[in-house]
């Protein structure tokens, strides 16, 4: 029987959750405000939090970021009657598993429960076992940081739709898999998934790619072919680095989309097609439909809802998981067994900041596998040069210490490391956006003398 923490400032909604939860065969807690929350949760474990956003004192935002600091894995539901799209994305950023709008249906309640707890259970499950911490659906999709549960959070509600997406983050971050899993929890999941880079091929040639062409509709065609987007009739077309379509293929696309049919180039007949595209991008497209590079028109249709992956820098839980994942793989293909970094090496690895992000980190786990020993530890001999010796023209958007790793004054670091403690009040922060892990931070701070009491 789970045992549910109920948090609600107003007496009769905690008592109706209450009595609802028990008649589902659930043991019900009562907590008037997140103080109250807090004292029980730190004196009994739970198997799911739910709670009101706005409470006098403690609301829930701030329930949620204690338990994320504090590092505890608690489900927490969100309730709330204000059901703006900012707070709760807030809340799932924070680590809410889930949120339901005031009033709601006592069925939909009470699925939402059950598909929270069930979705703890099975993170406990792969955490705890020796497979990598990741989708069921798409390998390698690791969610151990509170922005990647938040994303996978919102792509449940995504794919039971057809709504258009648009997947933001830098190169490397896992767009891709994203747009996978999407495919893969949606009804289309039966057709085909496809995707296209739209920077790697011509003007001419990607439209034949995107449209298809009919023989003899330009130089070269010597067949007809047909295009990606009917291929994918019933499916999922990934668009990736949208951004690079010239204006005139923007046009063609929007026409399609609208239209919902297909000319191929050179023909004079249309087809009607029925497919979900996503798009990706690695860069600002409302800036650039501010500077004309982009047609609004086509944005606005694209951009039904909008998802950005963070870089692997700015989350570093999920440098671990995805590693094992690597080294797994990585194993098997050059004979090598029991891969593990030796704390040295791991102080190294955590530390690095992975401009290059996933792909960069998976680069560099089968470099770190093929060059160490036959016992399988990966010691410093074993790391690429370049987690040793990063470039110095590695550029972040933040104040960078590990990107500049090797100094040439002592001051510049402990200028950077100065700049980074007056500018984020949480040590966690601050390492972040240095690029070095906690550790590092605490032994920097130790070197240089920098009193984290006494910061300004």
């Amino acid at each position: 029987m789970p045992t549910i923490l109920v948090v609600d400032d107003h007496l009769g909604m905690r008592r109706s959750l209450s009595i609802m939860l028990q008649a589902a065969g659930h043991v019900a807690v009562e907590a008037s405000d997140g103080v109250a929350a807090l004292e029980l949760v730190r004196k009994k474990p739970f198997d799911l939090v739910i709670t009101d956003l706005r409470m006098p004192g403690l609301g829930g935002i701030d329930l949620l970021r204690t338990f994320r600091d504090e590092k505890r894995l608690i489900p927490v539901l969100v309730i709330t009657a204000f059901g703006s799209i900012a707070s709760a994305v807030e809340a799932m950023r924070l680590g809410a598993m889930d949120y339901i709008t005031k009033p709601f249906q006592e069925d939909d309640l009470l699925q939402r429960i059950k598909g929270a707890i069930l979705t703890q259970q099975h993170m406990l499950k792969t955490s705890e076992g020796s497979e990598e911490t990741m989708s069921p659906v798409v390998p390698g999709l690791v969610y151990a940081s509170p922005e990647m549960k938040a994303a996978l959070i919102k792509i449940e509600r995504i794919a039971r739709s057809d709504i258009s997406v648009l997947i933001g983050g830098e190169t490397g971050t896992g767009k891709t898999q994203l747009a996978r899993l999407i495919h893969a929890k949606s009804a289309r999941n039966g057709g085909p998934f496809l995707g296209i880079n739209c920077a790697n091929l011509s003007e001419t040639l990607l439209e034949s790619e995107l449209f298809g062409h009919v023989k003899g509709s330009f130089t070269g065609a010597n067949e007809t072919r047909i295009g990606l987007l009917e291929t994918a009739n019933r499916g999922t077309v990934l668009l990736d680095e949208i951004d690079t379509l010239s204006l005139a293929t923007q046009a063609k696309l929007l026409q399609v989309l609208n239209d919902g049919e297909l000319r191929a180039i050179g023909s004079n007949k249309s087809k009607p097609i029925n497919i979900r595209v996503i798009c990706a991008s690695n860069r600002d497209i409302p800036r650039l439909v501010r500077a004309g590079e982009f047609r609004s028109d086509l944005y606005f249709r694209i951009c039904g809802v909008s998802l950005t992956v963070p870089p692997l820098r700015e989350r570093p839980e999920e440098i671990e998981p995805l590693l094992d994942v690597f080294f797994a793989r990585y194993a098997k293909k050059y004979g090598k067994s029991g891969l593990r970094l030796s704390p040295a090496a791991k102080e190294i690895v955590m530390g690095y900041g992975y401009p290059g992000n996933i792909r960069q980190l998976e680069n560099f786990a089968e470099q770190m596998a093929l060059f160490c020993d036959q016992d399988g530890e990966i010691d410093i001999a074993a790391l690429p040069e370049e987690l040793l010796y990063p470039k110095a023209t590695e550029s972040y958007d933040d104040v960078d210490l590990q990107g500049s790793r090797v100094m040439t004054r002592s001051e510049d670091e402990k200028a950077a490391l100065e700049a980074a403690l007056r500018r984020y009040p949480r040590l966690e922060d601050a390492a972040r956006s240095l690029r070095i892990s906690r550790t590092t931070l605490w032994r920097k701070m130790r070197q240089y003398d920098l009193n984290p009491r006494a910061r300004k």
